[in-house]
């Protein structure tokens, strides 16, 4: 299952490769699928925080972890989150005192958890639904597309993926997407800017195709770029930041390339993706991740039966 680590690991461990003067690569269809997907976590996280995505983290884990017990009562220590989340310790403890201070967690004997305060807010459910959903959606996507395969033996299930299960499984894979990516994005940000560059060049390609705009080859082109601005604003994040990092992401061999249109994904870096899988030990690997999700009832028969509020929409860079 190829996933942006098998696409990134094998553009980087060949830094000579011979560029190629045309933009042309089909976007491989479960890499637009993640995009999509992390995209969307991210979008909705970093507005929820400001910006702040290390915040967006913590509160990741500590959700993953309340729901990991029953009644929500899963707690982790600050050290336990800081090697968990591969960052250091001063940098977490500083984002849980502040999650402490606007109430969304609270300590216990044991440690931290989500408090009850935040449970209690019904807009606050609605994004978790909305989490749930967006993992349903990759699921369904993937399968329509044959990018996760369905045993013809397979039988369609009567149940349907609960919303807290979802939720954890969309948390797992938002994990598990930034864990897998570290070698070549280091820095969590990095890989959400990745993300909405990929979703925005393919939103507009697959927009352009749908009016009739393709023969028999996709192309990538000035016009599909995506300027800084439109991802600053996506990422609730300062222009200048965003300019910063990818600055030097979009040198020669780098994983973007500047066009007049904006920022498109480099087409050596896609024409890499093999099908593959990068297994994280601290969040699980994807196909882990959805056996998991088809255990507690998840059918790939007819995975839309476990929408908790329907298809959410793919979100819009602009």
């Amino acid at each position: 299952m190829p996933n942006y680590t098998a696409a990134l690991q094998h553009r980087g461990s060949q830094p000579n490769i011979h560029r190629i003067s045309r933009h042309d690569s089909l976007i491989p269809p479960l890499a637009a699928l993640l995009a999509e997907f992390h995209s969307s976590m991210s979008v909705t996280g970093l507005r929820y925080f400001n910006g702040n995505i290390d915040r967006f983290l913590v509160f990741c884990l500590l959700l993953r972890t309340s729901l990991s017990q029953p009644e929500r009562s899963g707690t982790i220590s600050v050290h336990s989150a800081a090697m968990s989340l591969g960052r250091p310790f001063e940098t977490v403890r500083r984002h849980i005192c502040a999650l402490l201070e606007s109430r969304i967690c609270e300590r216990t004997r044991s440690g931290v958890t989500l408090s009850e305060a935040f449970w209690a807010r019904a807009d606050n459910w609605r994004q978790l639904r909305y989490a749930h959903d967006c993992f349903v959606r990759l699921i369904a996507d993937a399968v329509a597309q044959g990018a996760i395969p369905v045993a013809p033996t397979a039988v369609s299930n009567t149940d349907r993926l609960a919303s807290t299960d979802g939720i954890c499984a969309a948390i797992d894979l938002f994990l598990a997407l930034v864990e897998s990516n570290r070698v070549l994005c280091a820095e969590p940000l990095d890989l959400a800017i990745f993300s909405v560059v990929l979703h925005a060049n393919y939103q507009s390609l697959k927009a352009e195709h749908a009016l009739g705009g393709f023969g028999a080859a996709a192309q990538l082109l000035p016009r599909h770029g995506i300027r800084v601005a439109q991802i600053a604003r996506a990422l609730s994040t300062p222009d200048t930041t965003v300019r910063r990092r990818i600055a030097p992401l979009s040198t020669e061999g780098g994983f973007y390339r500047r066009t007049t249109g904006g920022m498109i994904v480099s087409p050596d870096c896609l024409r890499q993706c093999q099908p593959g899988e990068s297994n994280s030990a601290k969040h699980g690997s994807i196909r882990l991740i959805i056996q998991r999700a088809v255990a507690a009832g998840l059918s790939l028969r007819d995975p839309a039966r476990s929408y908790c509020d329907g298809r959410p929409a793919s979100p819009v860079i602009d």
